[in-house]
């Protein structure tokens, strides 16, 4: 369920936390207005009992029933009685409040409580709210704030519950709507400015890859935040030094093969006048492999100054023309690749590694089969042959410049040992890789994993 991209987790952490913090302000909100509300209902119910008081105590008993129908409210039940509420837990403050403002002397009772929650113990003046609220067909009592009695100085006691205003739910329709809403503008915002954030390190990300399989790239325009076009500036100096430096090495090998021919030419000709015999012989087969030497390294550089452009490729006709160009001129070679296989790759380059890897296996083993593997992460292609193999200490031997493992191998007149060097170097200019390894069965495998 975690996204894997940087915008989808960044985005899910924000819409967490904009969740969060929505459902702490929700409960912020619901506490601070319940204490205001209490606040003011309080203040309003005892401002509202003060007057009914002193209508009370000013008018004939026969308006008492219309005075307080028209008191009461839905919050506020009004009631005269012969004898007290008689609450539970008395509210000084309030009694002493309610008497200043009436001037009420000491012989007239005034009995006032507050904050009676629904959970707490049931009172005769709770009972008494709750047959007063049935009288009238309301609702249950669920919060009162205050309740009491006040006796008058005409007799009888003034009894009256108030009750908080009735608060609406934590959550409604309203409340998910306005948040899909903010949500819905802060995604669509943090999409547009990820994507533009991002989309610089997702060009530098195949910039890269297509560097490291070999092909020309071109600088990238540094753009987006600082710490981006600080990579990118970072990026495109590595590919710039890289650049001239395998230019600078190749120019140089490529010289000096060139310059070693010329000491190389004067000493076959100057072992021409030497007394035929068996130092002559081997002065000249020693020549005539430095010169071999020299043409592959020279043939080397050349190619690797020449850049081949990366196209798309069936890779499976490929390695079917080559086994057919094999099998026509006799050689044992088997294709096991079948269907199709479209890949971006440099096609001479990679022809040439293949036929480096088809002939080895045809020169030591005598036949060679090919085959195509795809799975989710690359492409495998294996050239197996049925030969001795290769001692498992020096597999990695071979790969090394000029050097030949003659006890494993019949090397014939005109290998200098650069063959797998080469191939390797150019199969890791596609990115991948060029391995050797023996196979149970017996026999060699050759294997090229080239990446997605």
């Amino acid at each position: 369920m975690w996204p894997k991209g940087l915008t989808g987790q960044i985005i899910l952490v924000a819409l967490a936390g904009l969740i969060l913090i929505q459902l702490l302000s929700i409960q912020i909100y619901r506490s601070d207005r319940e204490e205001a509300l209490g606040f003011v209902n309080s203040r309003n119910a005892m401002q509202r009992i003060i007057s009914v008081v002193r209508l009370l105590s000013l008018s004939p008993p026969s308006l008492y029933d219309e005075i307080l129908k028209a008191s009461r409210s839905e919050t506020l039940l009004l009631r005269i009685e012969g004898e007290p509420m008689q609450p539970d837990n008395r509210s000084p403050r309030f009694e002493q409040l309610v008497r200043s403002r009436l001037g009420y002397p000491p012989a007239l009772t005034i009995e006032i409580s507050a904050e009676l929650k629904e959970d707490a113990q049931r009172s005769k003046a709770w009972e008494h709210h709750a047959r007063m609220m049935r009288d009238r067909k309301g609702p249950p009592p669920r919060d009162m704030r205050l309740y009491g009695s006040i006796e008058l100085p005409q007799g009888g006691w003034l009894q009256f519950s108030s009750l908080v205003d009735k608060e609406a739910g934590s959550w409604s329709w309203q409340t998910t709507f306005n948040l899909m809403l903010v949500a819905s503008l802060v995604i669509g915002l943090m999409v547009l400015l990820f994507r533009r954030a991002t989309r610089p390190l997702k060009q530098l990300a195949g910039n890269a890859e297509r560097l490291g399989r070999g092909e020309d790239i071109e600088p990238l325009k540094e753009e987006g935040p600082t710490e981006i076009r600080e990579s990118i500036q970072a990026f495109n100096r590595m590919h710039t030094r890289l650049d001239r430096f395998v230019q600078d090495r190749t120019r140089m090998l490529a010289a000096i093969s060139h310059d070693l021919r010329t000491p190389i030419t004067s000493l076959r000709l100057r072992s021409e006048f030497l007394a035929d015999g068996e130092d002559k012989d081997r002065i000249q087969q020693t020549l005539q492999q430095m010169e071999q030497m020299l043409a592959a390294t020279l043939s080397f550089a050349r190619e690797e100054g020449q850049q081949e452009a990366t196209r798309e490729l069936d890779l499976v006709s490929l390695l079917v023309s080559l086994c057919d160009d094999y099998a026509d001129t006799g050689q044992p070679v088997t294709c096991l690749a079948e269907g199709k296989e479209v890949y971006a790759c440099r096609a001479n380059t990679l022809r040439r590694v293949l036929q480096n890897l088809i002939g080895n296996a045809i020169k030591y083993a005598g036949s060679a089969e090919v085959s195509l593997e795809r799975t989710r992460s690359e492409l495998l292609i294996r050239v197996c042959d049925h030969g001795p193999g290769i001692d498992p200490a020096r597999l990695e031997d071979v790969f090394k410049p000029f050097v030949r493992l003659d006890e494993a191998r019949n090397t014939e007149s005109g290998s200098v040992g650069l063959g797998l060097s080469i191939a390797r170097t150019l199969v890791h200019q596609h990115g991948g890789e060029l391995t050797l390894l023996n196979r149970p069965e017996g026999g060699l495998e050759a294997k090229i994993n080239l990446p997605l």
